[in-house]
């Protein structure tokens, strides 16, 4: 039975989980991107792109803008993280042929298929979803008292914006919109 795009990310996202052992939160992220082989490079950059994916004959890396809220970084990790495995770049003409992916506002609000992508790789790996069981029935027994402290709670816990978790929560459809 062929499985949906959809499927098909969140398989590749738990698959690269399940390579690099990780079995705790929060998602060492920046660690499976360097056991990988990709090199992260941070600078307090200008550009407004939160980062980019260079693909090079003999090296890979990710690109982030310091400039940017920790949480944010490693969103945009993830979502390079998406794009190193999901799609093969675009080429951009240096002193050589290079492919790069970037990240900036256009792929913050998602409207090509593969920033969407991407999003929804870095939404998998960085919120499993074998994880919220647990990590809900928890912070219910210790008195969460709304839906804006369940999200803070597991934004905390999974080291992510409290926006990402509520998004997350919302397409998982454990919270309505």
């Amino acid at each position: 039975m062929p499985q949906s795009r959809r499927e098909q990310i969140t398989l590749q996202a738990s698959e690269l989980l399940k390579t690099h052992g990780v079995e705790s939160l929060p998602i060492p992220v920046e660690q499976i991107a360097t056991a990988s082989g990709i090199q992260i490079v941070r600078s307090a950059a200008e550009w407004s792109e939160s980062g980019f994916l260079l693909r090079e004959p003999k090296r890979t890396i990710i690109g982030i803008n310091s400039r940017n809220a920790p949480k944010r970084q490693r969103f945009t990790i993830a979502h390079e993280l998406g794009h190193w495995t999901l799609h093969e770049g675009r080429p951009l003409i240096v002193d050589q042929s290079v492919m790069i992916n970037k990240r900036d506002n256009i792929s913050s609000q998602a409207t090509s298929r593969e920033e969407i992508e991407a999003n929804q790789f870095a939404a998998e790996l960085l919120m499993p979803r074998w994880f919220f069981p647990e990590s809900i029935n928890t912070h219910m027994k210790s008195g969460i008292g709304s839906r804006d402290e369940l999200i803070a709670a597991l934004a905390r816990e999974f080291d992510v914006s409290n926006d990402a978790m509520g998004w997350r929560l919302t397409n998982l459809g454990i919270l309505s919109s």
